[in-house]
């Protein structure tokens, strides 16, 4: 399993975490809820992680890349306009939110 984190561009540090990097082996990624929202691309599609109340399994095919932002706790929702409470436990095409 290769997980990477990079620090969030010093200007955007006020509201974006860190920068991440996945790249799968075929073994699932276990996600550990920390309250953040994430914007993930994977497959070439661009997606909200609302903020998790459980852990969730997460399956990374061996090869496959995928990339994310995430937002410092409580920050996601503004950046995104949308109520954090509303992506709570989801996942949510970012065009989907915001249109194309």
């Amino acid at each position: 399993m290769a997980y990477r984190e990079l620090p969030a561009p010093p200007d955007l540090a006020h509201v974006v975490l860190c920068l991440w990097l996945r790249e799968g082996s075929g073994d699932d990624t276990l996600v550990l809820p920390d309250g953040c929202l994430d914007v993930i691309v994977r497959d070439g599609r661009a997606l909200v992680a609302g903020p998790d109340t459980a852990s969730v399994r997460v399956p990374v095919a061996p090869g496959e890349r995928v990339a994310g932002v995430r937002m410092q706790p409580g920050a996601g929702g503004a950046v995104l306009g949308v109520p954090a409470d509303e992506l709570r436990d989801r996942r949510v095409a970012l065009e989907d939110l915001w249109g194309r």
